[in-house]
């Protein structure tokens, strides 16, 4: 006699880091008994589901028991009857599809092979250094990133300006000009505008001109600084990083173009 409890049905894989579908159910806190309940329950992500599904399996059903048995006339009337009740139950479906809570598969993340720096360091004298390291910082703290390379295009080479997060053990591999080929980087001598985003690192051929990121580098994303200056962020999870994340690197790197 009294309100149905809220019920949960989750279809999830078995791995924490998977991808899961989740219905919210039927939360009818306050709603009695009769027509309320029965429009709230057709309306929440479940019954929509179910109904609308019921919905096409009976048009298809129905269309399929009466062809043989219909006039031509009749058959004419029958067939805009059934497309109005396959609109109306794919309505139906498509509200239950639209309310459910899903929430994408991530990545499994990794133990970046390499040495964690306890603060930035420079191996350049660049002017505003506290105001870097603070726009350095910020961008390990408050987004994916794990690894945080500033370079500077010098006498035509790229040359490894500040490091910050966690670095190759090779102290070479952190402070020595670029000496192998770097396409990548040499986009921006064109285009100093538009970031490039490399979602999963180790699938690409490309990586191995990243010799300053750990080796073992999930992503990554190269940003403009200046017309000269590339910032380069590494993560432990491949497509860590969200537009939202890519926006607001982004800015913090154009910043940093200013502190330079």
């Amino acid at each position: 006699g009294g309100a149905s409890r809220p019920f949960t049905i989750c279809l999830a894989q078995k791995k924490p880091s998977g991808g899961t579908a989740r219905f919210t159910g039927l939360d009818n806190e306050g709603t009695t008994i009769g027509f309320d309940y029965l429009l709230s329950l057709i309306v929440s992500d479940v019954g929509s589901t179910i109904f609308g599904l019921v919905g096409l399996i009976v048009c298809v059903a129905h269309r399929l028991a009466n062809t043989d048995s219909l006039s031509a006339d009749t058959l004419g009337q029958e067939t805009r009857a059934d497309l109005l009740a396959v609109f109306a139950s794919g309505a139906v479906l498509l509200n239950g599809i639209s309310k459910l809570d899903v929430t994408s598969a991530l990545a499994e993340s990794v133990i970046l092979d390499g040495e964690t720096l306890a603060e930035p360091n420079y191996n350049q004298d660049i002017s505003n250094e506290k105001d870097v390291t603070w726009a350095l910082e910020s961008l390990l703290t408050a987004t994916p990133a794990k690894t945080a390379v500033l370079l500077s295009l010098r006498d035509d080479d790229w040359t490894i300006t500040a490091v910050a997060g966690v670095l190759p053990r090779d102290p070479v591999l952190r402070q020595a000009p670029l000496v192998i080929a770097t396409p990548i980087l040499d986009r921006f001598r064109k285009d100093s505008t538009k970031e490039s985003y490399l979602p999963t690192l180790q699938a690409l051929p490309g990586r191995v001109e990243f010799t300053y990121l750990p080796v073992n580098t999930q992503g990554t994303l190269l940003l403009p600084v200046n017309s000269k200056t590339v910032l380069v962020l590494g993560t432990n999870v491949a497509k860590a990083f969200s537009p939202r994340d890519v926006a607001w690197c982004f800015s913090i790197a154009t910043r940093i173009g200013t502190f330079l």
